[in-house]
């Protein structure tokens, strides 16, 4: 009984990391995208500040949902496969 509560609840924990990863990848990347389109489309000269700052400010939380998804989906794998059974006469 124990043994598929602690699969129910790694699968809800896979679930939500996915989750998380997956709002903080989106926002954090289009506000992302946003901040290079218009340092790319102002055409002024020094912009490229601009968009490394955007890079760097909006690329790491970016990176970090895109590893909460990845940590996320492994969790959830992991908690549907099933624990291989043990012989008995394996320890004697």
């Amino acid at each position: 009984m124990s043994d598929e509560r602690g699969q129910a609840a790694a699968g809800f924990l896979g679930a939500l990391m996915i989750l998380g990863g997956v709002l903080i990848a989106a926002l954090c990347g289009l506000c992302t995208l946003v901040m290079i389109g218009t340092g790319l489309s102002s055409g002024g000269r020094g912009q490229s500040g601009i968009i490394v700052l955007a890079l760097v400010i909006g690329g790491i939380p970016t990176a970090f949902g895109g590893i909460l998804i990845w940590g996320g989906i492994m969790v959830a794998r992991n908690a549907q496969r099933p624990a291989p059974k043990v012989k008995l006469d394996t320890f004697d």
